[in-house]
């Protein structure tokens, strides 16, 4: 803790009166920050983005990602989302703490936002944990893959219109969704997969059937939809992110009976649906976490290196003869078994420099990404 400790200078970002700071060194990182706010913002506007990274750890010492949050008309305003990186040992637990204290100090003044609208986040270097984690949990990037036997869901219950209204909106790609700052980890959306998502909706186009596995709150799926696919089914462990999820795709007006919630084991159901020729997707995406022991999946646990030729050959059998899949994961150390998946008949391409967009590009490894088609059915 840090109580002892008294404002030892101030910083000067330019905007009225200066900013009192516990360590000398953020001052440096207000100017930094100076600088790459007003690059970001330009890059933003020529872009037509409103939600993005504009500070992603630039100074070490300063080890932080910074999001900022644009409202839509519906809900105007903005927001930050700060997640601190969790420091190494070597480092002074009262200096990181510290640090962080000025980087919230300083971050709204800066980028202009008011201090109720800030956020603050911790990502632990986790190995478990949950999609579903409470903010200020470890952070295991959308965790949870069990569930029980599948079952489609329609009618999912709604929180009452007052309730939903609370959380903010935010536009995207032509698109609304919802997000939630205050009760877990990750908002709702997650920033890196913007491009993906574009690439979801450009791979839409004239497809028939869109599948959406470890779908989160939908937004892929929102974007197949908004292609015209006719047909959308999202596969998730939560009825409370499915629930999400058919809120977002309701409020971009896709609301009919085609499109199908369904709450489930992923790996089960993948094997479920292999059994039935008919079940077959022209596209699908999946996401899926790097680590889960979820005690509501139907084994110990689920590894992405160690379980990916299980999952990716199961999403393979999936797709129709000139069907493709968008496969993704966060684990930083990600290597695909391209032999073995090769030898099964599935054909791997690696895109991951086209899905990162400028606002990540310190952080190339944020995510990877790949088509994934049926090789023998490929000329």
């Amino acid at each position: 803790m840090i109580e002892h400790r008294t404002p030892q200078t101030t910083v000067d970002v330019g905007q009225g009166k200066p900013i009192p700071v516990l360590v000398p060194e953020s001052e440096q990182f207000a100017r930094r920050l100076i600088k790459v706010a007003r690059l970001r913002r330009k890059w933003a506007a020529r872009e037509g983005v409103t939600c993005y990274r504009v500070y992603d750890a630039d100074l070490p010492d300063y080890a932080a990602a910074i999001d900022l949050f644009e409202g839509a008309p519906e809900t105007p305003g903005r927001w930050l989302v700060i997640a601190e990186y969790a420091a190494p040992k070597t480092i002074d637990p009262e200096l990181a703490h510290a640090r962080m204290t000025d980087i919230l100090a300083i971050a709204p003044r800066v980028l202009g936002v008011a201090p109720d609208h800030v956020h603050a986040r911790e990502r632990l270097r986790a190995r478990g944990g949950s999609q579903y984690a409470l903010a200020g949990a470890p952070d295991a990037r959308h965790g949870g893959t069990g569930g029980p036997a599948p079952a489609a869901r329609r009618g999912a219950a709604h929180p009452a219109d007052g309730a939903a209204a609370v959380h903010p909106l935010i536009r995207e790609g032509g698109l609304t969704f919802e997000v939630n700052f205050d009760d877990y980890l990750d908002t709702g959306i997650f920033l890196d997969h913007r491009v993906t998502r574009g690439l979801v909706r450009e791979h839409a186009r004239g497809r028939r059937w869109f599948l959406n596995l470890f779908a989160y709150t939908g937004t892929a799926t929102c974007y197949a939809a908004d292609a015209g696919v006719e047909e959308t089914v999202t596969v998730d462990l939560s009825n409370t992110y499915l629930d999400w999820a058919e809120r977002n795709m309701v409020r971009n007006g896709f609301d009919g009976p085609e499109h199908h919630m369904v709450r489930a084991d992923v790996m089960t159901w993948i094997r479920q649906m292999r059994r039935n020729p008919s079940n077959r997707w022209d596209l699908i995406f999946c996401d899926p976490p790097t680590f889960s022991n979820s005690s509501r999946m139907n084994r110990a646990s689920f590894d992405v290196q160690r379980d990916h030729v299980e999952l990716v050959s199961g999403v393979a059998a999936l797709l129709t003869p000139e069907g493709e899949a968008i496969f993704s994961c966060n684990l930083r150390s990600f290597k695909p078994d391209v032999a073995e998946l090769s030898r099964r008949g599935i054909e791997l391409v690696d895109i991951t420099e086209k899905t990162i967009p400028e606002d990540f590009a310190r952080n190339r490894r944020i995510h990877h990404c790949y088509l994934v088609r049926q090789a023998r059915n490929r000329r």
